[in-house]
């Protein structure tokens, strides 16, 4: 099925190790409204029906379900974790039951059926809620002009609430696609942090571990904000997550190229994309239109930029990359961030900008990498005094300790 069309051979064993195969004879309920979830399902054969208040006055078919439909995944996101409608066998059928456990194997594991998933999230939701809204209306129009007020109200309300829904699952899916750990390296620690200013955030970032001595370093930052900006920040993860990891330079000419084939005007994305060669203490990177990292060097106790031209991805196929390097002592540190973090205002609207931060970097560099992101963290919220942020924050600190020879 569509869903699952990215998935690779091992993850389509993993998915047949886990999954099974359930029969349901014709009146079986699968579940009812307010089950407790734990797996989602696929129609093998025969039909199911998606019921709503079973058994009541207002009991409502919300549609069938045949060969191939996929459902039950919406309970495995929500923070309740129960079940929005039943599901009830029309004739005998059978189902693949995917547990908990699998399904956030293969969001974790396949950034693109996490992007798939999140725009058939909202879909679904969105014609749900249609439904409930077209019958609203059916039934007011038989009541006098003195309802066309309440109408109003209730259609007012259950948009609002529609809204809140998809968000809802939408940063559900996204912080699941944020890194919550790094790999573990001698030598290096990894610190990050993001704070979106909407409820959905179009900031990303991303270590791997390429090598026994080289990690690739990732940040980046789609140029819009809100829904648009994670739905593009989704495809462009899947993208990036996809390719081979060769050469920072090749790597992102190779990017431009496939988000260029996408047509999205939303698709302009600023980022940094680099490899850290822990053998020679080299690091090597590839600065698109994005924020000037940050290299602490711990020696001279001084913070220097790292400089290198390019344009942000997806404007012209014609973009200038340039790959750029420099060589790391023990001690040295590196921060990247974007640009939410310097055009933080306070009340009187004035901006954190790049000098503050290069002195928290220079005045706490020596921190362990944890303690230098929220010294800077710190800085900044001091800085901002409760003003409300008006672009999403993202930071991310390596600290470079290699072990003694």
């Amino acid at each position: 099925m569509p869903l699952f069309a990215d998935l690779s051979l091992e993850g389509l064993q993993m998915l047949d190790g886990q999954a099974r195969i359930r029969g349901l004879p014709a009146d079986a309920w699968l579940f009812h409204q307010r089950d407790r979830g734990d797996a989602c399902y696929v129609v093998v054969s025969g039909t199911l029906r998606l019921v709503l208040e079973q058994g009541s006055s207002e009991e409502t078919t919300l549609g069938l379900l045949g060969v191939g439909a996929f459902f039950g995944e919406l309970s495995l996101l929500e923070p309740d974790g129960t079940r929005a409608a039943g599901a009830i066998a029309v004739v005998q059928s059978e189902v693949l039951e995917i547990p908990i456990a699998a399904f956030e194997t293969l969001l974790h594991t396949y950034p693109a059926i996490a992007y798939n998933m999140l725009r058939r999230v909202a879909a679904h939701v969105r014609r749900s809620d249609e439904r409930r809204l077209e019958d609203l209306r059916h039934k007011n129009r038989l009541l006098t002009d003195a309802y066309t007020a309440l109408e109003q109200a209730q259609a007012e309300a259950l948009r609002r609430a529609r809204a809140a829904r998809e968000l809802e699952l939408g940063r559900e899916l996204q912080r699941r696609l944020i890194p919550t750990t790094f790999p573990s390296v001698h030598g290096v620690v990894i610190a990050a942090a993001t704070f979106p200013a909407y409820e959905m955030s179009g900031d990303f970032y991303e270590v791997r571990q390429l090598s026994e001595h080289m990690l690739s370093i990732m940040m980046a930052d789609v140029c819009d904000k809100g829904a648009g900006a994670a739905l593009v920040m989704a495809m462009a993860k899947g993208l990036l997550l996809g390719m081979d990891q060769r050469d920072p330079l090749a790597l992102v000419e190779r990017f431009n190229q496939l988000i260029r084939t996408t047509n999205l005007d939303a698709a302009v994305i600023t980022m940094v994309y680099s490899h850290l060669d822990l053998a020679r203490r080299r690091f090597t990177y590839v600065r698109a239109g994005h924020d000037w990292p940050l290299h602490y060097r711990a020696k001279q106790g001084r913070v220097a930029m790292l400089e290198g031209g390019g344009m942000p991805v997806g404007i012209t196929e014609e973009a200038f990359f340039e790959e750029m390097h420099t060589d790391l002592e023990p001690g040295d540190a590196l921060v990247f961030y974007t640009d939410g973090l310097c055009d933080a205002r306070n009340f009187a609207g004035d901006t954190y900008g790049r000098e503050r931060l290069i002195s928290a970097v220079q005045a706490y560099g020596r921190l362990p990498a944890h303690g230098l992101a929220d010294a800077i963290l710190g800085d900044v919220r001091a800085f901002q005094s409760g003003t409300p942020p008006i672009d999403d924050l993202t930071l991310l600190v390596v600290k470079f300790n290699p072990e003694p020879s």
